[in-house]
């Protein structure tokens, strides 16, 4: 006799999108980063401006407005970036929490499907000692 789970079809849709979850996990994860990488480097571009600004000896007025528009730029893209890195964090909160709740219902099947080849198991034990008393038993009278 062979083990043949009756929910093998739901197991293996559970366990496919549980692997879909881990990919769009990753994406919005791997898009956070890249917001990541975008403010520090707008942050860097502007610690480098604050620090060229300052060796300078003179300015003169349309030199000060450009440093002027290009701080209140790099101002706004920081501002810009950090919402959006907010709401990426919220998405990949949300996919993380669709995440877990994939593989808890993947788990869930899993462990049925555990319990129900422990019973398999024990029925085809049962059966095997069942004809091995038979045996036995027509051995014995003999």
């Amino acid at each position: 006799m062979k083990f043949r789970f009756s929910l093998e079809p739901v197991l293996r849709v559970r366990e496919h999108k549980e692997k879909v979850q881990q990919q769009k996990l990753a994406e919005k994860q791997r898009i956070k980063k890249v917001l990541s990488e975008k403010k520090s480097k707008v942050a860097d571009e502007l610690e480098q401006f604050l620090g060229e600004k300052d060796n300078a000896s003179a300015f003169d007025i349309r030199k000060l407005r450009n440093a002027y528009a290009h701080l209140e730029h790099s101002h706004q893209m920081i501002g810009k970036l950090e919402r959006d890195m907010d709401k990426a964090d919220e998405a990949v909160n949300r996919e993380r929490d669709k995440l877990v709740k994939a593989h808890r219902d993947t788990h869930i099947l899993e462990k049925v499907k555990e319990r129900e080849h422990c019973t398999f198991r024990d029925e085809v034990d049962r059966v095997e000692r069942k004809q091995m008393d038979e045996i036995a038993a027509q051995f014995f009278n003999r």
